[in-house]
């Protein structure tokens, strides 16, 4: 009998405590995980093997195919019960940035069909992801609700009131607004019975629609099917027109397969913020990917495959499709050598037929544990993006182009030439006095010139125009040739045109960050051609000195300068020069 009456029991507990498969269309992970969990509890089963064959058992067609590709070159029977978990944790817990869902959790809003009730459980279902200190808890709560309340008199009444718990404030939500209900409806029925009794003179009465109608195309309360924007649409469920997925009453049949949204695999940005960038080593070529916790698989196009030595691909098993509802199609996939940062490992690798992104989806940012880290902390690293895929950090790119970031004066390779009218005379002008506060400062600026080939000193000219000293921040000065005694009126001087602010603005349309760049010594990075050096001479108390670069003060300068670096930064997006 007691033997009987124990099997009774069991009988009875199972019946009371049925497991849910897994299917991610139906459930999260991480709340499937907590019913799987309790249900291991009740059945008391403490084997590990017992607990993996429960838990291969409870998975739908899609993560159990899954699960296959995962566990390979194993069978899932061959992998122990934790290493299961693990791997159906990466590929379907949630990821989320505790900065990102804050930012979410005080833009919430309360929806026109939600009661205060469901307003206020909605709010703490997504403080779970937001982290926040269990010290401010409590007024974050308050805060999102009270912000988040459509009802305008309820939220005037709560922003007067020094509530400090949230139980207090929904409680006092919950009071006010049944008062104005209340009195709304006393209004409303005084004026319905006068307004009946006046229209039952004219007009027959007017049929009465149930305000708590449902929708059949997108289950809002709110207003008629005939009004619905959604009524003509396709449901991405059952392919029928007339309503959307989320009201489908269409079941998924057995055979069919899950079809795995990517959120987005494009070679342009649809939103206004640039992209984060991670880069990650693959078979020891460094890629960089575009972050997308929205994308459950990482995918790299067809030039990345060629760089890491084009490994054998096979077929993609599963079906993913982009977010307008469309299949997307893929060369194949295999497993590669992986290195972030300091850590080493197998991963499955999707790679895509087009000239499209790379995604780093959820099973990798899993894998590496981004989801524990800062926006900040991934986006910001030392190496360079996006420029050669044999530099691997700042330090290796500065001593490879060593001539470019050296200290000093910088000089283009396109020179310039100065056109002479002709038959004009030379015109040669004596030094100018230079008070003697300047003599030494003038001296050491010269040589410096003279150091760095900007200057030549030289005995014999036909040219000479005088100097004038501008002082400058911090006890320096500026010299610069008076070239309009002379040489500026001998020019024919070059035009071409200056942009104007409107046309940068037009280049520039679409940017969200920018960036200048302010040339020291600009023009004097131009070197001059030989007949150009033998009109720009100054006289000094120090003798004669010949240009060899482009001084300020040539009538020509500002358009051989804007030619110049017009032609410099042809053919790039984003980048203008302005004088």
């Amino acid at each position: 009998m007691p033997l009987k009456s124990t099997t009774d029991e069991q009988t009875l507990r199972s019946n009371t405590y049925r497991l849910h498969e897994f299917d991610p269309t139906t459930y999260d992970w991480d709340d499937w995980e907590i019913l799987f969990d309790t249900y291991i509890n009740v059945e008391d089963v403490t084997d590990d093997t017992k607990k993996r064959n429960l838990l291969i058992t409870a998975l739908a067609v899609q993560p159990f195919k899954t699960l296959i590709s995962l566990c390979k070159p194993k069978k899932p029977t061959e992998c122990t019960y934790q290493d299961l978990i693990q791997k159906l944790r990466i590929n379907y817990a949630r990821v989320t940035f505790p900065s990102t869902e804050r930012v979410k959790f005080f833009a919430t809003r309360q929806e026109s069909s939600q009661t205060l009730t469901d307003f206020a459980n909605s709010l703490r279902d997504k403080m779970e992801t937001c982290k926040f200190p269990s010290d401010f808890y409590e007024q974050a709560l308050i805060t999102a609700f009270v912000g988040g309340l459509n009802n305008e008199h309820v939220r005037k009444h709560l922003m007067q009131k020094n509530l400090e718990t949230f139980e207090q404030t929904l409680n006092t939500a919950r009071t006010f607004e049944s008062v104005l209900i209340q009195g709304a409806n006393a209004k409303h029925d005084s004026s319905h019975e006068f307004s009946v009794m006046k229209i039952q003179k004219q007009h027959k009465p007017a049929p009465k629609v149930n305000p708590k109608s449902t929708c059949f195309s997108c289950g809002s309360k709110d207003h008629p099917r005939s009004k619905c924007r959604f009524r003509n649409v396709t449901c991405h469920k059952c392919n029928k027109e007339g309503h959307i997925a989320k009201v489908c009453r269409s079941k998924v049949t057995s055979n069919q397969f899950k079809v795995n949204t990517v959120s987005s695999v494009s070679n342009k940005s649809f939103t206004d913020e640039h992209p984060i960038q991670v880069p990650i080593e693959i078979n020891g070529v460094q890629v960089n990917f575009e972050l997308d916790t929205g994308s459950p698989i990482t995918i790299i196009n067809p030039h990345i495959w060629e760089l890491i030595g084009k490994p054998k691909l096979y077929p993609v098993k599963l079906i993913y499709k982009n977010f307008s509802g469309h299949p997307i199609h893929f060369k194949g996939e295999n497993i590669v050598q992986v290195k972030y940062k300091n850590q080493c490992t197998e991963l499955r690798l999707i790679v895509g037929i087009d000239n499209s992104n790379n995604i780093l989806g959820r099973n990798w940012i899993n894998v590496f544990h981004l989801s524990n880290q800062s926006l900040d902390d991934i986006g910001n690293n030392s190496s360079i993006q996006n420029v050669n895929f044999e530099f691997k950090n700042l330090n290796e790119l500065i001593t490879h182009y060593d001539a470019i970031f050296k200290q000093g004066l910088g000089c283009c390779k396109i020179k310039a030439h100065l056109h002479i009218k002709p038959n004009v005379l030379p015109k040669f002008c004596k030094p100018r006095s230079l008070p003697f506060a300047y003599r030494e400062a003038v001296e050491n600026d010269l040589n410096r010139l003279v150091n760095e080939g900007v200057l030549e000193p030289i005995t014999i000219s036909k040219w000479a125009a005088p100097i004038v000293v501008v002082p400058k921040q911090g006890g320096k000065i500026r010299i610069c040739a008076d070239l309009s005694t002379g040489v500026n009126q001998a020019l024919d001087i070059d035009q071409y045109p200056l942009p104007k602010p409107n046309d940068l603005f037009v280049a520039l349309n679409g940017g969200t960050l920018f960036s200048k760049i302010d040339f020291s010594e600009a023009y004097l990075q131009v070197e001059l051609d030989d007949d150009s050096k033998e009109l720009l001479v100054i006289n000094t108390h120090k003798g004669l000195f010949r240009f060899n670069r482009l001084p300020f003060g040539v009538a020509s300068a500002p358009s051989i300068f804007q030619k110049i670096m017009d032609q410099m930064l042809s053919g790039l997006e984003g980048a203008v020069c302005y004088l």
